[in-house]
This record gives structure tokens, C-alpha cells and sequence, in this order.
């Protein structure tokens, strides 16, 4: 069992390795990949990269304050899920009602595979597809930002 120290050391380092492979990101030349995550111009919108003992996610998170906001990107987003999926690459996962490790429930749009962040060998696959998914999810993203601005 790691203590408490040990296992907040063991994410640092796990997050410091991610970011030193987004230096080697076609155009990066070397300087740390910059994402959008919570600056995507639309308010209650994030991209976000999830890990725990459990799984690897890169997610589209939807939660604006008020319920009608929520509702109405909600309803834009499958409106355009076609579009969305087509620039990914590939089928998310569309979950109304995703409950984070906190218990609030957002508007997820993701993918996820299995992962421990506590476990230095998985490492290598799991910042592979970190980085490779959320690519293409900010693709996807920028695809369809101007439509969800104008909700």
C-alpha cells in the first residue's frame, strides 16, 4: 500500500511524463501542447482528460449553471452527433446523466478505457491514448464550436 505522499507523487509524475510526450506533438517543436479544456467559448463546456485507479478518459464535459442551459447544449450536441463522431473517428460514449467520483452529475460525452494511474507500466498506453483521443475530440470540438456559441 503507498501512502498518502507516495500515491499524489506517483500523479505528478504521470501528468509531468504526459505533458513532456505532448512536447513531441507534430508542431509543438518541443513546447507543451496546449489545450483547450475549459476555454472553449462556450460556458459550462469543457474537455477534459479523466484518470483514476480505474480507467483513462478523455470527455466532452457539458455543465453550465441552470438546468435549461444544460438542457438546451444537451440537445444541440445530439443534433450534431453525427458530424461530431464522424470528425473523431470513432463512436463516444453520450451519457446524460454521468456521475463524477464527487456524485454531481454532468452531461458527458466520452471515451474511456481501462487504466490505473497508480501503475507506472500502464502508463505508456494510457498517455498514448490520452493524447491521441483528446486530438481528436478538440477536432470535433472545433467543428461544431460556432454552432453551440449561438445557444
Amino acid at each position: 500500500m503507498y501512502s498518502k505522499e507516495e500515491l499524489q507523487n506517483m500523479r505528478h509524475e504521470f501528468w509531468h511524463k504526459m505533458e513532456s510526450k505532448s512536447r513531441r506533438l507534430p508542431g509543438q517543436n518541443g513546447r507543451p501542447k496546449k489545450w483547450i479544456g475549459d476555454r472553449t467559448g462556450v460556458k459550462g463546456l469543457d474537455l477534459r482528460f479523466d484518470v483514476n485507479r480505474e480507467f483513462a478518459m478523455v470527455a466532452m464535459e457539458i455543465n453550465p449553471s441552470g438546468e435549461e442551459k444544460k438542457e438546451s447544449l444537451w440537445q444541440k450536441m445530439l443534433q450534431c452527433k453525427t458530424l461530431f463522431e464522424s470528425c473523431f473517428g470513432g463512436e463516444l460514449t453520450w451519457e446524460h446523466d454521468y456521475e463524477k467520483e464527487a456524485g454531481d452529475k454532468v452531461v458527458r460525452i466520452y471515451v474511456k478505457r481501462d487504466g490505473d494511474i497508480y501503475n507506472p507500466e500502464q502508463w505508456h498506453d494510457m498517455i498514448y491514448f490520452l493524447l491521441d483521443n483528446m486530438m481528436r475530440m478538440e477536432k470535433a470540438f472545433l467543428e461544431v464550436q460556432d454552432y453551440l456559441i449561438h445557444f
